[in-house]
């Protein structure tokens, strides 16, 4: 009976990306885990006063899950948390950060998709945004390492039309084409600054953990806020909520 029960039951790494009522007592919760990618799972009374599950399953929270398998969705039976990330919940504009995080993360991954890169990546951006770290920067910076690391990328080192290398300038941009446009082919898309381009590649090119401490140019980070907007509204094929409210 033992070796039945355990077989029933494995242990995870999670991100909670996402959670809804499942009538009085108990959440639906959207997972992003190390070793079998997004899950959706039943807490039991998690919204119970006394549960012991509830401060591991908060939203953001990075825990250590024991699973039991269900008839059409896993149970948590066992969480403990291993970054709680408290500043994220505290801080309006980091919750927003955070929210959009997860939103887009969620937005992405397909259900069961196996991605430990993925986990890293918003794993690592969490604890940056809790951390203190630079919130455009770190947004950014999981955009394009998020899309990229997908097959969803903007390129931005040859002209999407033509596939010449544009170099240090670029004569525009397209959410559409899916990237930069040389001076030549520049007959529609977004103009793109030189200091803009760079930014993207720098971005793009940094751990995400060092993103923390890059702090934009006032006039770069409103210059990315438009490319990327676009750009990622396009790849998921509609607005995210939270995207409304990150900072400006």
């Amino acid at each position: 009976m033992g070796e039945v029960s355990r077989a029933r039951s494995y242990q995870v790494s999670a991100i909670v990306l996402r959670q809804r009522d499942l009538g009085e007592a108990d959440r639906i919760v959207i997972l992003l885990t190390r070793e079998r990618g997004k899950l959706s799972v039943v807490a039991k009374g998690v919204k119970r006063a006394r549960s012991k599950l509830a401060p591991a399953l908060q939203l953001f929270t990075h825990a250590h899950l024991q699973l039991a398998r269900g008839r059409s969705l896993e149970v948590v039976t066992q969480a403990q948390a291993v970054a709680a990330f408290p500043r994220l919940r505290s801080d309006v504009e980091r919750y927003a950060c955070a929210s959009y995080t997860a939103e887009l993360a969620d937005a992405m991954i397909e259900e069961g998709a196996s991605c430990e890169w993925v986990f890293d990546l918003v794993e690592s951006t969490l604890a940056a945004l809790d951390d203190g770290g630079d919130m455009a920067s770190l947004v950014r910076g999981f955009e394009l390492k998020l899309l990229t690391g997908l097959g969803y990328g903007p390129e931005l080192e040859r002209c999407v039309e033509c596939g010449v290398e544009v170099g240090d300038r670029a004569g525009g941009f397209s959410a559409v084409e899916g990237g930069v446009i040389c001076p030549r082919c520049a007959r529609g898309g977004a103009p793109i600054s030189e200091a803009a381009l760079a930014g993207l590649r720098g971005l793009l090119r940094l751990p995400q953990s060092d993103l923390g401490g890059k702090k934009l140019k006032e006039s770069v980070r409103q210059e990315l806020e438009r490319l990327m907007r676009r750009f990622v509204d396009y790849r998921v094929e509609r607005e995210l909520r939270s995207a409304a409210f990150l900072p400006k």
